[in-house]
């Protein structure tokens, strides 16, 4: 279908009015190594499957890496045990790349992703009965290191998209909900999708638009990614699969990201909170490849709003994309929208931290700004007595009396300039 309309994906020091999330069924980077088998578990949680085998498996760059060097033998990433619903809708996203690959060996069906249930834990590929829905990866003949995306429709036959390079982002979109639903797309457009069918995206370009499933009506609680055509190296990795649709036990009100200097204040607030165990942060350049920067634990059941903040210590130079998570007590994971932040560590910066304060001495954060001169005055303007004690980059503003609660005004100047902060006294 068309675009519906245009949503906000990504915003700028954003505000964000009761956001919907989504329920994540699994989510795996690999990013913490190992062998295969640390992912694998005969009764899997959220980040696990119950096999990954065959090909030489081995983790590698954040990703699983299967070596096909002769064009036989099989390797799979399955996982049996169901997800909890099941889902009526499925939002699956993972990165592929083919390393290298003989441009002779045709690989029409190099990889296939199937999702359904029944599936077999071994080798062996689902049946059209089993399968809800699947695609194809073939390895190009125009290059090594190429591949292809394909539809796989009953019968055989279906459509292939040109050939791509390096690593990229795939993303299968499936509706078994029984009505039309809407998505967020990897442009940040909303797409209407009606049940039974799927969209599949390579990166940004949507390459199959409402195509149908191959066995309607069939639940979607497991997947497989199946390796069995041509010769190659292929790495998969990043998986995450979650719903289209659903409302978060968690309201947010606001996520907000604001740059100081070298670094990033993060904050959110939630109006309701429904067994909610923590929150996560994580951080990404391109929106593909994200690092944690930090947890922070939730209040758990309350309908009193909430604040909640962290700083990020390290990101990158220009633009930086945040994603906030929310933890159940069952280890239920939902997904906020992205906020971003453009850092420009040339700027002065002047901030208190912690805030609200202590009465005994207010602490700033100094960045590029050694030279301010710093007073702190109440409400109307009326001077408090006390002085400056100067760190690295840091400073205490010691009042000569500890200060009574209430808020003040934290007044800056330098260069001319004068700008004043609001500090509220605990």
């Amino acid at each position: 279908m068309r675009n519906v309309y245009t949503v906000g994906a990504l915003l700028l020091l954003g505000f964000i009015s009761k956001t919907s999330g989504q329920t994540v069924y699994f989510d795996q980077n690999f990013s913490a190594g190992g062998s295969p088998a640390s992912y694998v578990s005969a009764t899997p949680n959220n980040g696990q499957v119950n096999g990954i085998a065959g090909l030489s498996a081995t983790i590698i760059n954040n990703a699983v890496q299967f070596s096909r060097p002769t064009n036989s033998g099989t390797g799979y990433i399955t996982r049996t045990s169901d997800f909890s619903g099941p889902p009526t809708s499925l939002h699956v996203q993972f990165s592929f790349e083919a390393i290298s690959n003989d441009v002779s060996v045709t690989g029409t069906n190099a990889a296939i992703f199937y999702v359904g249930s029944g599936f077999p834990t071994g080798p062996s590929n689902p049946s059209n009965a089993e399968t809800y829905a699947r695609f194809a990866i073939a390895l190009s003949s125009a290059g090594s290191g190429q591949f292809q995306v394909r539809t796989v429709p009953s019968g055989g036959g279906g459509t292939t998209s040109g050939s791509f390079s390096g690593r990229q982002t795939l993303t299968f979109a499936m509706n078994n909900s029984g009505a039309t639903l809407t998505y967020v797309s990897p442009t940040g457009l909303m797409e209407s999708l009606p049940n039974d069918t799927y969209d599949l995206w390579i990166g940004g370009m949507k390459f199959a638009e409402d195509q149908a499933v191959l066995s309607p009506g069939q639940t979607i609680s497991n997947f497989k990614f199946r390796l069995n055509d041509g010769v190659g190296v292929m790495q998969i990795g990043n998986i995450l699969m979650r719903d289209i649709s659903g409302v978060l036990p968690v309201t947010l009100l606001a996520f907000s990201a604001k740059p100081e200097g070298d670094r990033v204040q993060l904050a959110w607030s939630t109006t309701s909170e429904r067994n909610a165990n923590h929150f996560v942060v994580e951080r990404s350049r391109d929106l593909k490849e994200y690092v944690l920067v930090g947890e922070v634990p939730a209040e758990g059941t309350t309908d009193q709003r909430q604040y909640y903040g962290l700083t990020d210590f390290n990101p990158e130079p220009g633009a930086n994309y945040y994603r906030l998570k929310q933890i159940d007590l069952d280890g239920t994971v939902h997904v906020f929208k992205t906020v971003s932040a453009i850092t420009q560590t040339n700027e002065p910066v002047i901030s208190v931290f912690p805030n609200p304060a202590n009465a005994d001495r207010i602490h700033i954060r100094l960045w590029n700004a050694d030279d301010a001169e710093i007073y702190l005055l109440t409400p109307v303007g009326q001077l408090v007595n006390g002085h400056l004690e100067h760190q690295s980059g840091e400073a205490d503003w010691v009042p000569d009396q500890p200060l009574l609660p209430g808020l003040y005004l934290l007044e800056i100047r330098m260069n001319g300039q004068r700008r004043t902060t609001k500090v509220l006294v605990r």
